[in-house]
C-alpha cells in the first residue's frame, strides 16, 4: 500500500497510487531509497500540475520515465561510481528498464525527456539531484575543485 500525500488532486489519487508503486518496486531492486524518494518526487510535482498528458498517459510508461529521468540526470546509468561525488555505482540500462516497466527503449527515453521539459529537471538544479549527490557536490565545492557533470 502506497501513503497518497493530501496535496495529490482526487482526480490523480489512483494514477498516484499505482505510478508510485511500480517506481517503489523498481528502485527497492535496481537503485535506493534516494532514487526512489526524487522520483517520487517528481511524480507528485506532475500530479499536482494536473496536465492533461499525465491523465492520458499509461502508468508503466509515466513510472519508467519519472526513474528514467531521474536516474539519467544523477548520471546513474551505466555509470562506474563516482564517490567523489556521491554517486553509488549503478549499471543500468535502458534495457533494464523496459523489462521493469514494459515498454520500448524508445518510449521510455521519450517519456523521460517530457519528464524533464515539464518539471524543468536539469543537473544545475538541487531538487533533481539525490541527497549523496548534492552533499559531495558541496564537499567538492568547499574544498576549491572545478566540478562539471
Amino acid at each position: 500500500m502506497v501513503d497518497i500525500p493530501s496535496n495529490i488532486p482526487p482526480q490523480f489519487r489512483s494514477k498516484y497510487e499505482n505510478i508510485a508503486g511500480m517506481i517503489t518496486a523498481f528502485c527497492d531492486e535496481h537503485l535506493d531509497d534516494e532514487f526512489a524518494d526524487l522520483s517520487l518526487h517528481a511524480l507528485q510535482k506532475l500530479c499536482r500540475k494536473r496536465t492533461e498528458s499525465m491523465a492520458l498517459g499509461r502508468d508503466n510508461m509515466w513510472a519508467a520515465g519519472m526513474v528514467y529521468a531521474i536516474t539519467q540526470n544523477c548520471n546513474a546509468i551505466g555509470n562506474n561510481g563516482d564517490m567523489l561525488l556521491g554517486r553509488p555505482k549503478y549499471r543500468l540500462k535502458a534495457d533494464d528498464y523496459c523489462d521493469g516497466f514494459g515498454g520500448s527503449k524508445g518510449g521510455v527515453a521519450e517519456k523521460a525527456k517530457s519528464v524533464r521539459k515539464e518539471l524543468g529537471i536539469t543537473q544545475g538544479k538541487e531538487e533533481w539531484l539525490i541527497p549523496s549527490m548534492r552533499e559531495g557536490l558541496r564537499r567538492a565545492v568547499k574544498g576549491g575543485m572545478s566540478i562539471w557533470l
